[in-house]
């Protein structure tokens, strides 16, 4: 650029938005030359050093002179200072760090701040249409509006450049030409691994276009010139990448693989889609696999889940929903715990999933998600399925359906097929519904009669050719037919034959053959497939003799490449301890508020130590607590430690300023597992100070764009009706504490405020005074609501405000039971509630009274109260139970499956603002049920308030020395 420029604000920005806008339309002319287009940056601006302080000085004095329509006028300039502050932005509040870097940008009246900020969007969107600038998407964009345009335009902020080093590195296995050579693809892969990365990143990478584009700039060679980033840019990203020893190291590696992958080759493949009798391959998840373990009844059906995470390619909000949603396993009665999916392991099957049923499906899932998960998840449709016996009681599919003489099989098919006549297959037992099984052990030599039987259910016997994998043991090998590697590891294969071969015909997925020569005298050949994408691909060959010409034997193999995600587990010596979350990933506000559960599995009765460590924003060190636990330590055993130790002492004292938590257990030996936690990265968040008098005043970090955020305050007192306040200034809280709740579009932030010590010393009986003045259907739909909105609060660190929060979340309750239960059933709540739990009198005998007159409302209640002990250290038992006791009296009620509704029932009666997130139509449903048959409450009512009676009496009993 020139270095002559006149001296005024005006005239400099006027000279520089001329230069400006000639470079960022030649630039945007480039990129549309490119196939597919690509976007441009306003960090892409190719200023020097001396440009940049000309232009920064300009934009600071147009503000100090007023920002008015002649220096709005020359608008790049203010495009850019607005991009290269994004590019220091480190998480926290945007436009402070703007103001502080453009004085005067925060002064004057809200409405003119407001405005300003609003000409920065109008002119980022006005550089997307004229000069192809990249436009903000994904979870970031949704929530930031307004800030999302600079930020997204800074290419990648200086905080996540390590992260992206390493996602590069982690995912170079993968890479491919297709990745390499198209940003789209490449951004869609790396954002689908993102899981284990800090939530800022993950609302980065959401933008799967810009992730694309940055990643292919950045594996571009040494020396050589990116299409998708001037060299300026690249150059100065790299440098910034660079500092760091790992970063510099991991961005290293990925850059090699890059390499690697644009210079090697590959078998040679056609346009074609592929077999048309196998459909296309699936590019980024693998099917669960079915399998049969011998118990002491029968063989029993079980379900390898898949990794499901490489589908948020497809959908970003797929990880999300398998962290939080729970599991419908087609085949199991009950769903699988939040977040299992994020951990694939095999569970057990009570019945044989039915045809034209998703073999998974999420809870309350979104519609996109479960048809997604529905299209790309299945299993092998049947009606028969063959399987292996394995040494050790294990049977795995053969989804070739290939049987080998001399070998023994189970063979499932479906209830009503008629059963093969041959005198060497017998029935066996099967541990579940709507499928027969059958013991197959193959003679070594089959009549034609036989062989033409088994053809008739699909099966068919192994010819004198046979193709398997060599060299590292893959991933997973059936046997016969299957096999999987990890993307990145070689693909090498055997072929044998019997018979003089010549050469070997060897075509992927329906590509062209490629010929490779058999070795003279030998009956085997080994090649390797190298470089395959990660998806299924079906390998045949051929062999052939040189008088034929033509093929004399075929076969083929289906190669499945996995793509290696992180594991959830950061496992060293060994995997003797795993360590598990319910949901999976949680946040730190879920940990401290109890809204999560932890689970360590290891060796039974093994001593280890768990490690909890809370870290600051610059991941320093804050305080560890360490404690010996002896293993399984199940998640209730995580409750009791988490309500001991979070309440207190150094925990609680650095909690406000924590922003991530790290759970760890090991044991020497045995194995070491840990789980990090964050704070996450939010758009609204609420910070306490304490007062120089002892109380507490609160205040919002606002990340969004200022404009329209609400703030209410919900007392103790009257806990549903919220009163409004200032959202930019300081809120005192009250002395009996309450709930702040903020929102801004779709963003929401609560937190439960402190109470004051001696505020509760003299009211220690107060309740809060909940009033329902509606019809009972909508007054039941607000009180769900609002226990909702108390219960999804964080806690602050104070450990008042968990008992301020319990009261209020107890109070919704037993209003909410009282209107439904009827009005004898209400004046036990009433009875129960002026009371604290150690002076309640023993009620169970009056609860079970009063849950019905009639024989069969007698009947549930007594079958309830015979079962209470059995229930009281066990969800799962408890539903159950509960599931049984109604099932007599729940096709009278219309509440439909006893299983579903007990479910039901029992959040109803202690967690009810867990139903916000239910599904509409059904839980509306059960809850006109619910109040035309109030014995239903009841019953549940009862064996929630049951049971914890009897732990309470159970815990007392420990304490005193009696039990």
């Amino acid at each position: 650029m020139a270095r002559t420029a006149p001296a005024g604000p005006t005239e400099v920005l006027k000279y520089l938005h001329e230069y400006l806008d000639e470079h960022f339309r030649t630039l945007h002319t480039h990129r549309q030359a490119l196939q597919p287009t690509a976007p441009v940056f306003a960090l892409e601006h190719e200023l020097n050093q001396d440009d940049l302080e000309l232009l920064s000085n300009a934009v600071c004095g147009a503000v100090e002179e007023g920002f008015d329509i002649r220096h709005r006028t020359w608008w790049l300039p203010f495009v850019v200072h607005a991009a290269e502050i994004g590019y220091l932005y480190t998480g926290d509040e945007y436009w402070p760090l703007f103001s502080k870097k453009t004085p005067g940008w925060e002064r004057g009246p809200q409405w003119k701040i407001d405005n300003n900020r609003k000409y920065i969007k109008q002119w980022f969107k006005r550089f997307a249409a004229e000069y192809g600038g990249i436009e903000p998407k994904g979870a970031f964009a949704k929530n930031f509006s307004i800030i999302a345009w600079p930020i997204t335009h800074a290419i990648m902020p200086a905080d996540l450049q390590r992260q992206m080093a390493q996602l590069l590195y982690e995912a170079r296995a993968i890479l491919t030409p297709t990745m390499l050579d198209d940003p789209r693809v490449l951004g869609a892969s790396l954002a689908s691994r993102t899981g284990g990365y800090s939530d800022r990143f993950q609302k980065f990478c959401s933008n799967q276009i810009l992730l694309g584009h940055i990643s292919a700039a950045l594996l571009s060679g040494d020396n050589e010139e990116s299409p998708y980033l001037v060299q300026s840019a690249l150059i100065r990203l790299l440098d910034d990448l660079t500092e760091e020893h790992d970063s510099r190291n991991w961005l290293y590696q990925a850059k090699r693989s890059a390499h690697t992958v644009r210079s090697s080759g590959f078998l040679p493949t056609s346009t074609s889609s592929g077999p048309a009798q196998r459909g296309q391959p699936l590019p980024t998840v693998s099917n669960p696999k079915l399998l049969l373990r011998q118990e002491a009844n029968g063989w029993c059906p079980y379900l390898d889940l898949p990794d499901l995470t490489t589908l948020q390619a497809e959908n970003i909000q797929v990880g999300e929903e398998l962290r939080t949603r729970r599991p419908k396993i087609e085949g199991r009665h009950q769903p699988l715990p939040r977040g299992k999916l994020l951990y694939p392991g095999r569970v057990p099957l009570t019945a044989w999933p039915r045809p034209g049923v998703p073999i998974i499906q999420l809870e309350q899932g979104s519609t996109q998600v479960n048809e997604l998960i529905a299209e790309r998840c299945a299993i092998t449709r049947g009606p028969w399925w063959l399987f292996r016996k394995q040494p050790g009681g294990l049977a795995i599919e053969i989804k070739g359906g290939v049987v080998r003489p001399g070998h023994e099989y189970c063979l499932v098919g479906r209830v009503g097929l008629p059963p093969l006549a041959l005198p060497w297959i017998s029935e066996t037992f099967i541990l579940a519904d709507g499928v027969n099984a059958f013991d197959l052990k193959v003679p070594h030599t089959l009549s034609e009669e036989e062989v033409t039987q088994l053809a008739a259910v699909g099966l068919s016997v192994v010819s004198n050719v046979s193709i398997h994998p060599v060299g590292i043991i893959p991933a997973s090998w059936d046997g016969e037919g299957v096999a999987e590697w990890m993307a990145g590891e070689p693909a090498l294969l055997m072929v044998n034959s019997t018979q003089a071969t010549e050469k070997c015909s060897v075509r992927v997925d329906g590509g062209l053959p490629s010929l490779l020569e058999w070795p003279a005298g030998s009956q085997e050949l080994v090649f390797a497939l190298e470089n395959l994408p990660v998806g299924t691909h079906e390998v045949h060959v051929a062999l052939l003799t040189r008088s034929a010409g033509r093929p004399f034997v075929r076969g083929s193999l289906i190669v499945t490449i996995r793509d290696p995600h992180p594991s959830l587990e950061e496992n060293t010596e060994g995997a003797g301890i795993r360590l598990f979350a319910a949901p999976a990933r949680p946040k730190l506000t879920e940990i401290w508020d109890g809204r999560a559960s932890l689970s360590v599995d290891g060796p039974v009765g093994t001593r280890a130590e768990l490690s909890i460590v809370l870290r600051d924003e610059s991941d320093n060190e804050l305080v560890r607590q360490r404690h010996p636990i002896s293993l399984p330590f199940v998640d209730n055993a995580w409750t009791r430690l988490a309500a001991q130790e979070f309440r207190k002492g150094k925990l609680q004292s650095v909690y406000n300023v924590a922003e991530s938590c790290e759970i760890s257990v090991s044991r020497s030996g045995v194995g070491f597992a840990s789980l990090r936690c964050e704070r996450g990265f939010h758009p609204l968040r609420w910070i306490l100070t304490k007062q120089r008098n002892g109380g507490y005043a609160a205040r919002l970090i606002d990340r969004t764009d200022g404009d329209g955020t609400q703030v209410l305050l919900f007392s103790v007192e009257n806990p549903l009706l919220g009163e409004q306040q200032d959202a930019r200034r300081p809120i005192t809280v009250p002395a009996s504490g309450g709930m702040l709740r903020a929102t801004s579009g779709q963003a929401t932030a609560a937190i439960i405020l402190p109470p004051d010590p001696n505020w509760l010393r003299q009211r220690p009986n107060d309740q809060p005074n909940i009033r329902c003045t509606g019809t009972p259907m909508s007054d039941v739909l607000e009180l769900i609501r609002g226990h909702h909105r108390w219960q999804d609060a964080d806690l602050s660190a104070d450990p008042f405000s968990y008992r301020q929060r319990q009261l209020v979340l107890d109070a919704i309750t037993a209003a909410l039971v009282s209107l439904t239960a009827g009005n004898r059933w209400s004046h036990l709540e009433r009875r129960r509630g002026r009371l604290s739990a150690h002076r309640r009198p023993d009620t169970l005998d009056e609860m079970q009274k009063l849950v019905g007159e009639a024989q069969a409302q007698r009947a549930v209640a007594r079958y309830i109260a015979d079962h209470l002990w059995q229930w009281v250290d066990s969800l799962p038992a408890l539903r159950e139970g509960l599931s049984e006791a109604i099932s007599p009296i729940a096709s009278d009620t219309g509440i439909g499956d006893p299983r579903v509704a007990a479910e039901f029932l029992l959040l109803l009666a202690s967690t009810p603002g867990s139903l916000e997130s239910w599904d509409e139509i059904e839980r509306d449903k059960m809850l006109r049920c619910v109040l035309i048959s109030p014995v239903l409450i009841r019953a549940a009512r009862f064996a929630i308030m049951g049971t914890e009676d009897l732990r309470e009496v159970s815990e007392q009993s420990i304490i005193g020395g009696t039990r």
